[in-house]
């Protein structure tokens, strides 16, 4: 630090009736030197200081919540995709339909081609059986219809057997007509007293 020097010089005159005198004193004063910052410059670099600390202190507990966070939503998925397995997912494969058979007529006679489309036999044949097998798990399902069986052919579907009122006998026959590919029901079902 260095010193700050300071004169000072009195002069006194002292006038009396018979005499005059002059008395002349000079000082010299050392202190520190001033700094040169006021107080409201000390001060404002006192605020800029806190709010530079308090925004890197906001920074990094904001940052830490979004951890903090982002580690809970993350165990959370988690622990939720261990509890509940996917549902597994069932294919049901439709048949593939058969290409048509084109006939060309010879060029000479100028006719439109005949398109003949001719019917699949196994893929009528495989329909029929997965249309029975779902009607005839249906009517398991219901309680009265055990005496009950059923006959697909040809997407045309006949019901056999005996119930015990003609409202089950009914119903056994809407039950069949529901069946997604039955075209035709023939209800040959008995009600028995």
């Amino acid at each position: 630090m260095e010193s700050n020097e300071e004169t000072v010089q009195k002069h006194v005159v002292v006038n009396s009736p018979y005499q005059r005198s002059e008395v002349l004193t000079e000082r010299i004063q050392r202190g520190p030197r001033e700094s040169g910052l006021s107080p409201g410059t000390i001060a404002i670099i006192a605020i800029l200081a806190i709010t530079a600390i308090a925004a890197v202190l906001y920074i990094v507990s904001n940052r830490n919540a979004n951890e903090s966070a982002n580690r809970n939503a993350n165990l959370e998925v988690a622990s939720q995709t261990n509890s509940h397995q996917a549902p597994a997912t069932t294919i049901v494969q439709q048949p593939a339909q058969q290409a048509p058979v084109i006939i060309q007529q010879p060029a000479s006679g100028q006719q439109a081609p005949i398109i003949i489309q001719q019917p699949n036999q196994r893929d009528s044949a495989s329909d029929d059986a997965n249309m029975q097998e779902v009607a005839t798990k249906r009517l398991g399902e219901e309680p009265d219809m055990n005496a009950v069986s059923i006959t697909i052919t040809d997407a045309s579907a006949v019901l056999t057997g005996t119930v015990n009122s003609a409202a089950t006998k009914a119903k056994a026959e809407q039950i069949v007509k529901a069946v997604r590919g039955v075209k035709s029901v023939d209800n040959k079902i008995v009600v028995s007293g």
